[in-house]
């Protein structure tokens, strides 16, 4: 989970370090939708479900981004549709943590988990900056945020729910 949390978040930064200049209420609008709304939907499909299907959405909508770029109209539907996938994870890995080690301990489970976005804001921003600086443009950026995103995939589709601890009888 961390590992997907952590190179999830990253390509979610690595867009939204490129975007933000020109996207921000959009983008604004898509991470607070992708916040409650996705985590309406965990309650309702699953908080794993939510993730693969939103980390899924997340790695096919990065190039989408890149090629729509000469459209407004598109540009901004898919902006959208990059920060709720990134909104989502923000808020349903949260739950998804308490899922999978219970509630007992959630405030530390969770503070270990949530490093995962702090080392997300540092490398996703450098890694999008890095590969404008030594292609000059932003494609290059947006499809390693794509590759990167389907790591996170990978990395939830193999998330498994801890088995519980039988006691001793």
């Amino acid at each position: 989970m961390w590992v997907a949390y952590a190179v999830g978040c990253s390509a979610g930064l690595m867009v939204i370090g490129q975007l933000v200049p020109f996207a921000k209420r959009v983008g604004a609008c898509g991470n607070a939708s992708g916040r409650i709304l996705s985590g309406w939907m965990s309650d309702k499909l699953g908080r794993i479900n939510v993730l693969r299907t939103m980390i899924g959405i997340s790695m096919l909508a990065m190039p989408v981004l890149y090629a729509v770029g000469g459209d407004v109209a598109l540009l901004h539907a898919t902006i959208f549709v990059v920060y709720w996938c990134y909104g989502t994870q923000l808020s349903v890995n949260g739950a998804a943590c308490s899922d999978f080690w219970g509630t007992k301990n959630a405030g530390v489970n969770y503070g270990m988990l949530f490093t995962a976005w702090g080392v997300a804001g540092i490398i996703g921003s450098r890694i999008g900056g890095v590969l404008y600086d030594k292609y000059h443009n932003y494609q290059a950026a947006f499809y390693t945020a794509a590759a990167m995103a389907a790591v996170a995939l990978v990395c939830e589709l193999l998330a498994k729910r801890p088995a519980a601890k039988q006691s001793a009888a």
